[in-house]
C-alpha cells in the first residue's frame, strides 16, 4: 500500500512541477487557433514540448500531417493512450477548449509516464486532428494507430460535469438524382424531373420520422433542384444529416433514408446516387470500469457530477466502438459559460480554467495509474 501511495504522490507532484510550463503551452495553443487539418503549427508545438519531455515523438503520424504520437516505454505491460485534440473553430478560435483537452492529454502523458521506472508498460499521447470535421480520429484507427492500446482517455471542458454525457452517432450524405431535361411546356413527357425526386425524397423522410425513436433526427438542404422553371429538371441534389443516440439504430435509420430515396428514384424514373460528405461518428461507447475508476479519482479532487448532459457527437465515439475508452465533460467555465461562444472563448482561459486543467491531468494520470496497478481492473476493462 504504501508504495502505491508513493506512486500517487510522485503523479501528482510531477504534475505540479509542470503546471507552468504546461499553461504556457495552454496560452501558446489558444493565442494561436488552428482550425481542422491545417493545425500545423499547433502539432509542432505539442511535438517539440513532449520531446523535450523524453518522449520518442512521431510526427506526421499514418501519413497525416498534422497527427502526432508521443510514448515513453519500459517493456511489455498495460498501454495507455491519452488524446490530444487541437483544431479551432472557425472564426471563433478555441470555444471548443481543444487548447485544454491537449494541455491534460500532455500533462497526463507527462505524469503518468513518471512510474515507468518501477513499472512496466507503455504511455502515449495521441495528437488526433480535425475532431471538429470528424476526420482525425477515423483516419487514424483505419491506419492501426490505435492497435494494441488497452485503453484511450480525454476529458472534455464544458460547461456542467458529466461523466457519461449523450454523445450520438451522425453522419451525412448527399443524394444525387439524375433525370433529363426537356422543355416543360412543349414537351415535359419527353423529360424525366428530377426535382419530383427531390420532392419526393423530402415527402419520404416526413413520413419515416413518425417511425422514429424519440431522439433520431433528420435534417438537410437543397443544394440544387433545377436552374429555369421552363426545364424539366434533370438534376437534383440533396444534403442530409442524419442523428441517433444507439449506433446499431442509427445505422438502420441510414438505410431506411437510403430507402427513402431509391424509392423517390424509382417512382419518377431517375438515376440515383448517394455518398458520405462527411466522415460518420459514431455514438460513444462508455467503458463501465474506465467510468467508476475515473469517477472515484474525480471525486477525490472534491468534483462531483452536476447533471446527464448531451454534448452533440464526436469522433472519440469511432474509437469507443473498438477500445476501452472515456470522454467525460468537467466543469472549466466558472459561471456556466456554454461550448461554441464568445463567452466560454474567454471563460477557458481564466485562472478558473487553468486550474482546471491541473486537475485534470492529475484525474487522468491517476486512472491510468489505476490501470497499471490492478492487473484485474484491466482484465475486466478489457472483458467488457
Amino acid at each position: 500500500m504504501g508504495g502505491k501511495i508513493g506512486m500517487k504522490e510522485r503523479i501528482i507532484q510531477v504534475a505540479d512541477s509542470k503546471k507552468e510550463k504546461i499553461l504556457g503551452l495552454c496560452q501558446s495553443l489558444y493565442d494561436e487557433p488552428e482550425i481542422a487539418l491545417q493545425e500545423y503549427k499547433s502539432a509542432k508545438k505539442i511535438a517539440e514540448f513532449l520531446r523535450e519531455e523524453g518522449f520518442d515523438v512521431e510526427e506526421n503520424l499514418a501519413g497525416m500531417a498534422t497527427a502526432f504520437k508521443a510514448t515513453k516505454k519500459n517493456g511489455d505491460g498495460p498501454k495507455i493512450a491519452f488524446i490530444a485534440e487541437y483544431d479551432a473553430l472557425p472564426g471563433n478560435g478555441h470555444a471548443c477548449g481543444h487548447h485544454l483537452i491537449a494541455s491534460m492529454g500532455v500533462g497526463a502523458g507527462i505524469a503518468l509516464s513518471s512510474i515507468l521506472d518501477t513499472y512496466k508498460g507503455e504511455v502515449s499521447i495521441i495528437g488526433t486532428p480535425a475532431e471538429e470535421t470528424g476526420d482525425g480520429k477515423p483516419y487514424l484507427i483505419e491506419h492501426g494507430v490505435f492497435d494494441g492500446y488497452d485503453a484511450a482517455m480525454m476529458i472534455h471542458p464544458n460547461s456542467k460535469t458529466c461523466v457519461t454525457p449523450e454523445i450520438i452517432a451522425i453522419g451525412g450524405l448527399d443524394f444525387i438524382f439524375t433525370g433529363k431535361a426537356s422543355h416543360a411546356g412543349a414537351k415535359p413527357y419527353n423529360g424525366i424531373n428530377a426535382l419530383d425526386a427531390v420532392v419526393l425524397l423530402y415527402n419520404n423522410i416526413n413520413a419515416l420520422r413518425q417511425q422514429l425513436i424519440d431522439g433520431t433526427r433528420i435534417h438537410g438542404i437543397i443544394l440544387e433542384a433545377g436552374t429555369a422553371a421552363n426545364v424539366i429538371p434533370d438534376m437534383g441534389k440533396v444534403r442530409l444529416e442524419i442523428r441517433a443516440k444507439e449506433q446499431n439504430y442509427f445505422d438502420e435509420v441510414v438505410e431506411k433514408v437510403k430507402n427513402c430515396a431509391r424509392g423517390a428514384a424509382i417512382a419518377t424514373g431517375c438515376e440515383l446516387e448517394f455518398y458520405h460528405f462527411e466522415p460518420t461518428c459514431q455514438g460513444l461507447n462508455e467503458n463501465k470500469v474506465l467510468v467508476e475508476i475515473f469517477t472515484k479519482v474525480m471525486e477525490e479532487f472534491g468534483i462531483y457530477e452536476d447533471e446527464q448532459v448531451l454534448l452533440g457527437s464526436t469522433d472519440m465515439g469511432n474509437l469507443s466502438q473498438i477500445m476501452p475508452c472515456i470522454h467525460p465533460l468537467m466543469k472549466f467555465s466558472e459561471n456556466g459559460e456554454e461550448l461554441h461562444t464568445k463567452e466560454f472563448l474567454e471563460a477557458s482561459i481564466n485562472p478558473y480554467a487553468k486550474d482546471r486543467v491541473i486537475d485534470g491531468i492529475k484525474i487522468l494520470a491517476l486512472t491510468g495509474f489505476n490501470l497499471f496497478e490492478n492487473s484485474e481492473l484491466l482484465k475486466k476493462m478489457k472483458e467488457e
